[in-house]
């Protein structure tokens, strides 16, 4: 299993997103090279031998606008290529916070540790095997971070050493030359300005607004949410953190404890979590 993970926006007070993202795509080892070929087929048939085109470009109100229908066939084709294919998706959303958050050093921000639990709960349940982080690189401090923090997470907590299914050694790749990765940068995008635009909240108002839906719906449908047995927990495939970027790595987890009893916190989808 291979997880590809990028951000739109990021957690900070400076930032101007409002709701960062942090989203997963699970796809199959033997489904690579179709997807791979289609993706190239697509973005020629569309944009030529064009460099990448970034979310930023892609997920806009000019998109529907301005009429740029080319922007809006990639997206479209992109969100149908990964709904044709045993594939899942898993996101974070967050709020942007108030002030800096203090992370310790090679400690796992929240998003992060989130969102591998949630695969590892998604290959466990499906009796996968091992699933390989690849992520979008940024550049070498930030993700020389991410790798310390994921090795120490996995190798340093007892929650962390009951994963079976995260493989030890992330990896980070250009977005550019590895179009899966594609995938997980335009469905951020989507995610983030559906929570942005209240949409969870409210019907659609505008054209694109009612494209945003249209797009999510779809992703959605791809996720899978973690029913904690013997317990009344539910944590969801997109799951809203809020604010609350701080969390306990429960010691108390072992190996054969995570199928019952690895949802320690209580989640509604619609509402912040706390913990």
């Amino acid at each position: 299993m291979l997880t590809f993970i990028d951000e739109s926006g990021y957690p900070r007070p400076t930032d101007s997103t409002k709701n960062p993202i942090l989203l997963g795509v699970c796809i199959h080892e033997n489904d690579i090279k179709p997807i791979t070929n289609q993706i190239y087929k697509l973005k020629d048939s569309i944009y030529g031998k064009q460099d990448e085109i970034k979310s930023t470009k892609l997920i806009r109100e000019a998109t529907i606008t301005k009429n740029r229908t080319n922007n809006k066939a990639y997206v479209e084709e992109m969100v149908n290529i990964i709904t044709s294919y045993d594939a899942a998706i898993f996101a974070v959303i967050m709020d942007k916070p108030d002030e800096p958050i203090i992370v310790p050093e090679h400690h796992l921000p929240k998003q992060y540790y989130l969102l591998l639990k949630k695969v590892e709960f998604y290959c466990n349940h499906h009796h996968y095997g091992k699933a390989l982080m690849i992520f979008d690189e940024v550049h070498e401090d930030a993700d020389r971070k991410i790798t310390e923090a994921i090795t120490g997470f996995l190798f340093k907590t007892n929650f962390g050493r009951s994963f079976h299914h995260i493989l030890e050694m992330p990896l980070f790749v250009s977005s550019a030359v590895t179009p899966a990765v594609q995938f997980a940068d335009i469905f951020a995008g989507i995610v983030r300005h559906y929570y942005e635009n209240k949409l969870d909240q409210k019907e659609p108002e505008t054209e694109f607004q009612k494209w945003l839906v249209e797009l999510f719906n779809k992703l959605h449908s791809l996720t899978e949410n973690n029913h904690i047995p013997k317990s009344h927990f539910t944590e969801y495939g997109f799951q809203k953190i809020g604010k609350n970027f701080s969390y306990p790595v429960n010691e108390r987890f072992t190996t054969c404890e995570i199928n019952d009893e690895a949802g320690n916190e209580e989640i509604d989808e619609n509402a912040d979590i706390s913990e």
